[in-house]
């Protein structure tokens, strides 16, 4: 009987001991590996979100931001570009999130794209750069990026 005594104590003890394990809680903690570069200054562009997308062949996670002209044409059936608009594509790897099992969060900042609108006469110029550490256009991609990005709709938010 003695035996069963300590015995049960030592299994309680190991227990307790079991769910005293530190918690590994981030609540409250920043996402710093989702930090955009400082040297943007994407704060005080003022853009707002307009959609987010998520491509598995390339494990990222993409934010179309906007302000109030890309906004509006996102929103609007009209496929007429108008002068004013500025476009922020932000890019990220995708993460693992430790807090909630199979669940993916931003990780690394890959890039930005930038597609902006100015008036040049009667026409509507538009224009598109990357940055990924500094800032460059590539001829190449340029149309088909332009393309892409102005084709998005806004997501509906209430």
């Amino acid at each position: 009987m003695r035996f069963k005594i300590q015995y049960s104590a030592l299994i309680l003890l190991l227990l307790i001991a079991i769910g005293c394990k530190q918690n590994n809680n981030h609540a409250g903690e920043l996402n710093e590996a989702a930090n955009l570069p400082v040297e943007l200054h994407f704060n005080q562009l003022g853009l707002k979100v307009i959609t987010s997308m998520i491509n598995k062949k390339e494990a990222t996670m993409s934010t179309l931001y906007g302000n109030e002209a890309a906004l509006k044409y996102t929103k609007s059936k009209e496929d007429s570009t108008t002068s004013g608009m500025v476009f922020a594509l932000v890019s990220w790897k995708q993460q693992d999130d430790e807090r909630w099992f199979g669940a993916k969060i931003p990780g690394p900042f890959q890039r930005v794209e930038m597609v902006t609108t100015k008036a040049n006469g009667n026409t509507i110029r538009t224009s598109y750069k990357t940055y990924t550490g500094k800032w460059q256009t590539n001829p190449l991609t340029e149309q088909a990026r332009i393309k892409y990005i102005l084709a998005q709709k806004a997501a509906i938010m209430p």
